[in-house]
This record gives structure tokens, sequence and C-alpha cells, in this order.
């Protein structure tokens, strides 16, 4: 959530190999770059509450069950990853495409 906060306050203004949303579709011209680095970042913030509020579920998980919570954790940040990606990717596509 903090990096999704950061990416919209600062996001990166030109296009460039290390540092904000980079793929193939939001490289192409500069317009599509502001749009994905905006896009993505609004993502990124709503889809970081999937990990989060499943972290809080972990804690409530007894120590004998640590593995369900180890797993519930690592698929609610794939997930997170997932969906940031997905919908930006979508979004670019309908806009662009």
């Amino acid at each position: 959530m903090i990096g999704g906060f950061l990416f919209k306050k600062y996001p990166p203004k030109k296009i460039n190999p290390w540092y904000g949303y980079r793929t193939k579709r939001s490289m192409k011209n500069q317009e599509r770059w502001v749009f994905a680095q905006r896009t993505a970042s609004k993502n990124h913030i709503k889809y970081s509450l999937i990990p989060l509020f499943s972290s809080f579920l972990g804690f409530l998980i007894e120590e004998k069950y640590v593995g369900w919570s180890f797993a519930i954790v690592t698929v609610s940040i794939l997930s997170w990853a997932f969906l940031t990606i997905y919908k930006t990717e979508i979004q670019l596509k309908q806009r662009f495409d």
C-alpha cells in the first residue's frame, strides 16, 4: 500500500526500464506511460487490501496451523500482484488499443 502511495505521489516522468509500471504496452509512448503509472498506482493501493486483511487473518490462526497461515498470506500476495497487473493491462488495452 505504501508503494502505491509513493508511486502515486512520485510517478516516473519519463519512460525507463528501472522504475515504475513497466510492460511492453505501457512503454510504447509517453501518453501510455503516464496513464499506466497513474492507473497502476491506484490498482496497487486498491488491491493491497487483500494481503493486508489476510495477514490479520493469519494472526488469528492457531500456532499449530502456521502452514495454513503462511499459505493464506502467500496466496493473497500473489493475488494482489496478479490483479494489479491484470487490471492495469485491461485498462491500458481498453484505452489505447
